[in-house]
Protein backbone atom coordinates (compact mmCIF):
# COMPACT_ATOMS: atom_id res chain seq x y z
CA UNK A 1 0.00 0.00 0.00
CA UNK A 2 1.20 3.29 -1.08
CA UNK A 3 0.17 6.85 0.60
CA UNK A 4 0.15 10.20 -1.19
CA UNK A 5 -0.21 13.61 -0.05
CA UNK A 6 0.52 16.89 -1.82
CA UNK A 7 -1.02 20.43 -1.63
CA UNK A 8 -0.38 20.49 -5.58
CA UNK A 9 -1.94 18.97 -8.28
CA UNK A 10 -0.88 16.03 -9.43
CA UNK A 11 -1.67 12.78 -10.95
CA UNK A 12 -2.29 9.54 -8.98
CA UNK A 13 -1.53 6.29 -11.41
CA UNK A 14 -2.55 3.44 -10.31
CA UNK A 15 -1.85 -0.35 -11.93
CA UNK A 16 -2.72 -3.67 -11.58
CA UNK A 17 -5.08 -5.16 -8.68
CA UNK A 18 -4.61 -2.27 -6.24
CA UNK A 19 -8.37 -0.84 -6.25
CA UNK A 20 -8.70 -2.13 -2.49
CA UNK A 21 -5.48 -0.40 -1.32
CA UNK A 22 -6.52 3.15 -3.14
CA UNK A 23 -9.58 3.09 -1.16
CA UNK A 24 -8.02 2.07 1.73
CA UNK A 25 -5.79 4.79 1.39
CA UNK A 26 -8.79 7.19 0.90
CA UNK A 27 -10.39 5.84 3.53
CA UNK A 28 -13.79 5.37 1.94
CA UNK A 29 -15.06 3.70 -0.51
CA UNK A 30 -15.27 -0.50 -1.47
CA UNK A 31 -12.22 -1.25 0.96
CA UNK A 32 -12.68 -5.39 0.80
CA UNK A 33 -11.21 -5.73 -2.59
CA UNK A 34 -13.30 -5.67 -5.39
CA UNK A 35 -13.07 -3.73 -7.94
CA UNK A 36 -14.46 -0.15 -7.50
CA UNK A 37 -12.70 2.93 -6.73
CA UNK A 38 -14.40 5.94 -5.04
CA UNK A 39 -13.36 9.44 -4.52
CA UNK A 40 -14.73 11.40 -1.68
CA UNK A 41 -14.22 14.93 -0.17
CA UNK A 42 -15.76 17.27 2.01
CA UNK A 43 -15.59 20.01 -0.43
CA UNK A 44 -18.13 18.03 -2.45
CA UNK A 45 -17.33 15.05 -4.58
CA UNK A 46 -19.22 12.61 -3.15
CA UNK A 47 -19.97 8.87 -3.71
CA UNK A 48 -21.76 6.06 -2.22
CA UNK A 49 -20.69 2.23 -2.52
CA UNK A 50 -20.65 0.72 -5.36
CA UNK A 51 -21.06 -2.71 -4.23
CA UNK A 52 -23.54 -4.07 -7.15
CA UNK A 53 -20.68 -4.99 -9.39
CA UNK A 54 -17.82 -3.52 -11.24
CA UNK A 55 -17.01 -0.47 -12.13
CA UNK A 56 -15.94 2.95 -11.73
CA UNK A 57 -18.36 5.47 -9.67
CA UNK A 58 -17.60 9.28 -9.01
CA UNK A 59 -20.67 11.22 -7.72
CA UNK A 60 -20.44 15.29 -7.62
CA UNK A 61 -23.04 16.78 -5.27
CA UNK A 62 -22.75 20.34 -3.92
CA UNK A 63 -21.05 20.21 -0.55
CA UNK A 64 -19.61 22.56 2.13
CA UNK A 65 -17.34 24.58 -0.50
CA UNK A 66 -20.55 24.93 -2.91
CA UNK A 67 -19.82 21.77 -5.28
CA UNK A 68 -17.44 19.76 -7.73
CA UNK A 69 -16.69 21.45 -11.03
CA UNK A 70 -14.93 20.18 -13.67
CA UNK A 71 -12.67 22.54 -15.59
CA UNK A 72 -11.14 21.47 -19.47
CA UNK A 73 -11.76 18.82 -21.45
CA UNK A 74 -14.54 16.04 -22.23
CA UNK A 75 -16.71 14.74 -19.68
CA UNK A 76 -17.67 11.33 -21.01
CA UNK A 77 -21.09 9.48 -19.27
CA UNK A 78 -22.16 6.06 -20.91
CA UNK A 79 -24.41 3.61 -19.86
CA UNK A 80 -23.28 0.67 -17.66
CA UNK A 81 -23.96 -2.28 -14.91
CA UNK A 82 -27.85 -1.46 -13.62
CA UNK A 83 -28.09 -3.04 -10.22
CA UNK A 84 -25.55 -6.03 -10.94
CA UNK A 85 -27.85 -7.35 -13.82
CA UNK A 86 -26.42 -6.36 -16.40
CA UNK A 87 -26.41 -3.50 -18.90
CA UNK A 88 -28.88 -1.15 -18.89
CA UNK A 89 -27.61 1.66 -21.43
CA UNK A 90 -29.03 4.86 -18.92
CA UNK A 91 -27.15 7.56 -17.39
CA UNK A 92 -29.32 8.58 -14.87
CA UNK A 93 -29.10 12.22 -12.69
CA UNK A 94 -30.21 12.49 -9.60
CA UNK A 95 -31.00 16.05 -9.81
CA UNK A 96 -31.36 19.10 -11.88
CA UNK A 97 -29.00 19.62 -14.94
CA UNK A 98 -28.10 22.96 -15.65
CA UNK A 99 -26.74 23.77 -18.87
CA UNK A 100 -25.07 27.32 -19.91
CA UNK A 101 -24.11 26.25 -23.33
CA UNK A 102 -24.98 23.81 -26.32
CA UNK A 103 -26.43 20.50 -26.09
CA UNK A 104 -25.72 17.49 -28.65
CA UNK A 105 -27.96 14.82 -28.78
CA UNK A 106 -28.04 11.87 -31.48
CA UNK A 107 -31.34 12.83 -32.25
CA UNK A 108 -31.80 16.17 -31.61
CA UNK A 109 -30.20 18.66 -34.28
CA UNK A 110 -29.75 21.83 -35.36
CA UNK A 111 -27.98 23.77 -38.20
CA UNK A 112 -29.23 26.26 -41.03
CA UNK A 113 -30.93 25.47 -43.78
CA UNK A 114 -33.19 22.81 -45.08
CA UNK A 115 -31.73 19.29 -43.77
CA UNK A 116 -33.77 17.16 -46.58
CA UNK A 117 -31.22 16.25 -48.87
CA UNK A 118 -28.38 17.64 -46.55
CA UNK A 119 -28.52 15.70 -43.03
CA UNK A 120 -28.26 12.06 -42.48
CA UNK A 121 -29.98 10.82 -38.95
CA UNK A 122 -32.51 7.91 -38.35
CA UNK A 123 -36.49 7.90 -38.21
CA UNK A 124 -37.66 10.22 -35.00
CA UNK A 125 -35.17 12.41 -35.00
CA UNK A 126 -35.34 16.39 -34.91
CA UNK A 127 -33.80 19.02 -36.56
CA UNK A 128 -33.45 22.83 -35.57
CA UNK A 129 -33.30 25.35 -37.84
CA UNK A 130 -31.53 28.13 -36.71
CA UNK A 131 -32.57 30.01 -39.40
CA UNK A 132 -36.05 29.10 -40.12
CA UNK A 133 -39.10 30.78 -39.53
CA UNK A 134 -42.88 29.81 -39.26
CA UNK A 135 -43.51 27.04 -40.07
CA UNK A 136 -40.32 25.52 -40.85
CA UNK A 137 -38.16 25.69 -37.66
CA UNK A 138 -38.48 22.45 -36.70
CA UNK A 139 -38.34 19.18 -38.86
CA UNK A 140 -38.90 15.84 -38.29
CA UNK A 141 -37.71 12.80 -39.73
CA UNK A 142 -39.88 10.33 -41.20
CA UNK A 143 -38.45 7.93 -43.26
CA UNK A 144 -35.35 6.71 -44.22
CA UNK A 145 -31.70 6.39 -42.94
CA UNK A 146 -30.12 8.64 -45.19
CA UNK A 147 -30.29 12.53 -46.01
CA UNK A 148 -34.34 12.45 -47.17
CA UNK A 149 -37.44 11.93 -45.64
CA UNK A 150 -36.80 15.13 -43.71
CA UNK A 151 -40.76 17.29 -43.14
CA UNK A 152 -41.10 20.71 -41.68
CA UNK A 153 -43.41 20.83 -38.48
CA UNK A 154 -45.25 23.44 -39.93
CA UNK A 155 -48.11 24.50 -38.70
CA UNK A 156 -48.50 25.63 -42.28
CA UNK A 157 -48.50 29.86 -43.27
CA UNK A 158 -51.35 31.57 -45.42
CA UNK A 159 -51.13 33.97 -48.40
CA UNK A 160 -53.76 35.85 -49.06
CA UNK A 161 -53.38 37.46 -52.72
CA UNK A 162 -56.12 39.46 -54.31
CA UNK A 163 -56.35 38.78 -57.88
CA UNK A 164 -55.61 41.32 -60.46
CA UNK A 165 -56.93 39.28 -63.69
CA UNK A 166 -54.29 36.69 -64.05
CA UNK A 167 -53.67 33.15 -64.26
CA UNK A 168 -50.99 32.53 -62.12
CA UNK A 169 -49.94 33.43 -57.98
CA UNK A 170 -46.96 32.90 -56.14
CA UNK A 171 -46.15 32.25 -52.75
CA UNK A 172 -44.20 34.08 -50.45
CA UNK A 173 -41.71 32.02 -49.18
CA UNK A 174 -40.44 28.33 -50.67
CA UNK A 175 -42.65 25.45 -50.36
CA UNK A 176 -42.35 22.06 -49.18
CA UNK A 177 -42.66 19.52 -52.11
CA UNK A 178 -42.42 16.24 -50.19
CA UNK A 179 -40.42 14.85 -52.46
CA UNK A 180 -39.86 11.23 -50.81
CA UNK A 181 -44.01 11.39 -51.13
CA UNK A 182 -44.51 11.27 -46.92
CA UNK A 183 -47.90 11.51 -47.60
CA UNK A 184 -48.03 14.91 -46.02
CA UNK A 185 -50.53 17.76 -47.32
CA UNK A 186 -48.21 20.56 -48.18
CA UNK A 187 -50.42 22.64 -50.25
CA UNK A 188 -54.22 23.67 -50.64
CA UNK A 189 -55.23 26.45 -52.93
CA UNK A 190 -58.61 28.48 -52.24
CA UNK A 191 -60.95 30.77 -54.49
CA UNK A 192 -62.93 33.13 -52.70
CA UNK A 193 -63.25 30.05 -49.77
CA UNK A 194 -63.21 27.28 -51.73
CA UNK A 195 -61.02 24.45 -52.02
CA UNK A 196 -59.37 24.28 -55.53
CA UNK A 197 -58.19 20.56 -57.15
CA UNK A 198 -54.85 20.08 -58.36
CA UNK A 199 -54.38 18.69 -62.29
CA UNK A 200 -54.65 20.14 -65.75
CA UNK A 201 -58.08 18.58 -65.76
CA UNK A 202 -59.11 19.76 -62.89
CA UNK A 203 -58.64 23.68 -61.46
CA UNK A 204 -55.01 24.47 -61.23
CA UNK A 205 -51.46 23.35 -61.89
CA UNK A 206 -48.40 23.88 -59.39
CA UNK A 207 -44.54 24.27 -60.25
CA UNK A 208 -42.24 23.97 -57.13
CA UNK A 209 -38.64 25.23 -57.39
CA UNK A 210 -36.67 28.13 -55.65
CA UNK A 211 -37.83 30.74 -53.26
CA UNK A 212 -41.67 29.95 -54.19
CA UNK A 213 -43.88 27.95 -55.84
CA UNK A 214 -46.08 29.08 -59.02
CA UNK A 215 -49.92 27.89 -58.87
CA UNK A 216 -51.11 28.72 -62.24
CA UNK A 217 -55.21 28.45 -62.75
CA UNK A 218 -57.19 26.80 -65.57
CA UNK A 219 -59.61 29.31 -65.65
CA UNK A 220 -58.42 32.79 -64.47
CA UNK A 221 -60.08 34.47 -60.93
CA UNK A 222 -61.72 37.27 -62.13
CA UNK A 223 -59.64 40.57 -60.51
CA UNK A 224 -60.65 41.39 -56.97
CA UNK A 225 -61.44 37.72 -56.52
CA UNK A 226 -59.71 36.32 -53.34
CA UNK A 227 -57.07 33.56 -53.53
CA UNK A 228 -55.70 31.75 -50.43
CA UNK A 229 -52.64 29.80 -50.56
CA UNK A 230 -51.52 27.86 -47.60
CA UNK A 231 -48.34 25.77 -47.38
CA UNK A 232 -46.06 24.03 -45.19
CA UNK A 233 -42.80 26.56 -46.30
CA UNK A 234 -39.77 24.68 -47.58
Amino acid sequence: MATFSSNYSAILSLTGGGAANLATTLGVGNTTGGSDIEFSSGDGVVTTANGAGPGFDLGVTAGAAGGGNFDGGDLNLGGGPGAGTGVDGKVNILGDLVVTGSISLTNLLSGTLTPEGAVVAPVSTIFQRTDGGAGNSIYFKMSGAGNTGWCPAGPPVFDNLVSVGAASFMTSRAVFDDPTGLGVENLAVFWNGVLQREGGADDYTVVYGGAFATITFIATPPATDLVTLRYLPA
